[in-house]
């Protein structure tokens, strides 16, 4: 174990901060700093740790943000590996994906995860080109080659081996989180999620259900090539990769409703809904304060696409207020 030195215990806050946006959102809201406080930390600790890692100096706020998303992918990556190799190969836990075949293929042909993860990247990815497009293929590419490289890198650890159990919850906890961090960095790893996205496009299945119909397929091998007892805690892992990503991404509520205050509502809706397929309802607002005028937008949109609307609100329109809460019903079209 490696000396710790007094600056680690002033890094590791800054790196907890990095993919816990809402304690700066607190931070800054509370204005226990003054209002540049957040883009000082911006320029400080994100553009150090970019620079650390590309190797010169970030300055605008799109390449602060594409910067942040990087690191989101890279140690949601990482801890899918660690999950994979110190829980999951160990206790023959096959928890969905790509992954879960990796592991299976392992057991059964004595390939390494690794092999299966990489070589199976370039068909599954020439799929989602044809089938998927252009942009969802782009946003792959990094995880699904990190993916095996960081599973190689952390063979080199000693594995858990001494509850099964305990391999599949935290297993499952870690795994999780790490899909969630690269889900919010608007990436994914790839592999059968190729396939649940199709089911969903094509044949108009719920995404989740997709999810489960392919991932339940997977963990089904398990109690076939191995025993119930190994089913279960495969059961298990997956159950509790599904509660943390939906945590880790929204805070695990059933919907969110975002309220969004905007001078430029027109440019706004048209990509909401265009390009996420969103129902929008628009009210005319004036503000207390100043009596200035503003649209009101507020619509109900899936757990799985409020980060990819919240980057786009701050794209179109990077002065709008908006706050997020929890739905815990919907009912109604499209729903």
């Amino acid at each position: 174990m490696r000396n710790i030195k007094s600056s680690d215990y002033l890094i590791a806050p800054s790196f907890y901060s990095l993919y816990n946006p809402t304690i700066l959102d607190t931070i800054y809201k509370k204005r226990w700093f003054n209002e540049g406080w957040r883009d000082k930390f911006y320029q400080r600790y994100i553009s150090g740790v970019l620079k650390i890692i590309i190797g010169k100096e970030v300055t605008s706020l799109k390449s602060k943000l594409l910067g942040l998303n990087m690191i989101y992918m890279i140690i949601g990556t990482l801890l899918i590996a660690f999950g994979i190799q110190f829980f999951f190969v160990p206790f023959n836990i096959i928890a969905g994906g790509m992954n879960g075949i990796s592991i299976l293929f392992y057991k059964l042909f004595d390939i390494s995860p690794e092999v299966t993860l990489f070589w199976s990247n370039f068909p599954l990815l020439l799929i989602s080109f044809v089938f998927l497009g252009k942009k969802y293929t782009v946003n792959t590419i990094l995880c699904s080659f990190l993916l095996p490289l960081f599973v190689k890198m952390v063979n080199v650890l000693p594995s858990y081996q001494d509850n099964g159990l305990l391999a599949a919850v935290f297993g499952g906890i870690i795994s999780g989180f790490g899909i969630g961090l690269v889900f919010k960095g608007g990436s994914s790893t790839g592999g059968t999620a190729v396939f649940e996205q199709i089911f969903h496009d094509y044949l108009h299945i719920p995404l989740g259900l997709s999810v489960w119909i392919v991932d339940g397929l997977i963990v089904l091998s398990s109690f076939i090539f191995f025993d119930t007892t190994t089913g279960l805690y495969s059961l298990i892992s997956l159950y509790l990769i599904g509660k943390i990503v939906d945590f880790v991404q929204t805070g695990g509520s059933a919907a969110k409703t975002i309220f969004i205050v905007t001078k430029n509502a027109s440019a706004l809706i048209d990509r909401l809904s265009t390009e996420d397929d969103i129902g929008i309802t628009k009210l005319n607002s004036t503000g207390a304060f100043e009596n200035a005028q503003s649209m009101l937008l507020i619509c109900t949109l899936k757990n799985e696409k409020i980060v990819s609307v919240k980057k786009k609100i701050k794209t179109v329109d990077e002065k709008a207020f908006c706050f997020v809460i929890d739905t815990k019903e919907v009912l109604g079209n499209g729903w």
